[in-house]
């Protein structure tokens, strides 16, 4: 017995061999007028040992009077129904495989409490898991959640499951890889889950505290007070700041000449970023340096009127911005200096000169957008 069944693109699978079946002098015309295209499609062939789910794109060529297509299969599976062993070819993560594949998968062999799972934990499927959910040994969501929770790093902690699936079943919540790192580094994996549970989304110096946990291997009780946090991110801040001013080499960030109004000052330097964060009790230099040295984020010092504060700058598509401006250990200052700095980034000559830096990026490459963490 061999069956075999065309479960995505049959219309252009048909197309090509239509094209396959015309006369050499008209398939000839149909490849150089363009009208022959690459495409992919997918199948699942059956035999009485064996079901194979393949990916396969296919990419015209005309070569001595013919058209054909080479073939090129990067994804796929097979299922041994004897010893029920489950493979996927070539070592391709889950996630790279094309979703089909897998929904074709699970269709087949009727799972279909996977496919009503949220994106947040459907996410966390590898190929351990989905061959065991193929064989029948993980049939249930609370099943899937142990079996993922028995790989790094959670494999060592006495995590709830109920308080994970809570957590994460739902459609408005990222993927708990997304939070690996405050599931990583917090002192008690559940306060961890009870406090994302809560909060929905994170803050931006939560995040901060916590990016500081993995640089130095330490811990967060997300228990933590307000104050507590505040007091702990200082503290870390210096001793970052401490460990990399003896490896920090010097480098000048090159930017051309700029009018700034009273008050403003360009951190035009590493060194004067490190001394700016020491100086501020913040943490612009650890966590803002390298987004500077590429381009995307600029820093200046403020002080005026009495007021001393730091001012971020972030590239936003057409424009920059104003990201942040704080005082010393992110203290809040007055809005009509934030105002000061908006008019003034306003203008078009400003606009214009952040525009000049960030096309002169040495290395030619496009500006890269990340998430924003306040210092």
């Amino acid at each position: 017995m061999e069956e075999i069944e065309i479960f995505y693109n049959d219309q252009g699978y048909n197309v090509s061999l239509n094209f396959l079946n015309s006369s050499p002098e008209m398939q000839r015309y149909n490849f150089y007028k363009g009208k022959v295209y690459p495409f992919q499609y997918a199948t699942k062939k059956e035999t009485d040992t064996h079901i194979y789910w393949s990916y396969t794109d296919m990419k015209p060529r005309f070569e001595n009077n013919r058209l054909f297509y080479s073939r090129s299969n990067k994804y796929g599976a097979t299922f041994e129904k004897k010893t029920k062993k489950f493979k996927i070819w070539f070592g391709v993560p889950v996630y790279s495989i094309p979703p089909i594949i897998i929904e074709n998968i699970l269709l087949h062999f009727q799972v279909d409490w996977f496919t009503v799972l949220p994106t947040s934990l459907s996410s966390l499927l590898n190929a351990t898991i989905l061959g065991n959910i193929v064989k029948g040994k993980i049939t249930n969501p609370r099943d899937y959640i142990k079996a993922y929770l028995k790989t790094s790093p959670y494999r060592k902690q006495d995590v709830s499951v109920e308080l994970f699936y809570k957590t994460f079943n739902t459609g408005h919540i990222n993927s708990p890889k997304y939070f690996r790192k405050i599931l990583e580094y917090s002192t008690d994996i559940n306060h961890a889950l009870e406090y994302i549970d809560k909060v929905n989304h994170i803050p931006h110096y939560v995040n901060d505290l916590y990016d500081q946990a993995a640089t130095l291997n330490r811990k967060v009780n997300p228990k933590w007070s307000q104050k507590r946090k505040d007091q702990v991110h200082s503290e870390w801040t210096r001793e970052i700041m401490g460990m990399e001013i003896k490896s920090i080499e010097p480098h000048d960030y090159e930017y051309s000449p700029i009018s700034l109004p009273t008050g403003i000052s360009l951190i035009t330097d590493n060194y004067m970023l490190f001394e700016e964060g020491s100086l501020m009790k913040h943490c612009v230099y650890t966590n803002y340096e390298s987004r500077i040295r590429r381009k995307d984020y600029f820093a200046f010092r403020y002080d005026r009127e009495g007021i001393r504060a730091t001012v971020g700058v972030r590239k936003d598509y057409a424009e920059c911005v104003l990201d942040q401006m704080y005082g010393i250990g992110n203290s809040p200052i007055p809005e009509e200096h934030k105002e000061i700095v908006k008019q003034w980034l306003e203008q078009k000559y400003v606009q214009e000169w952040f525009s000049n830096q960030t096309r002169n990026v040495k290395s030619g490459e496009p500006v890269q957008i990340e998430e924003i963490y306040p210092w």
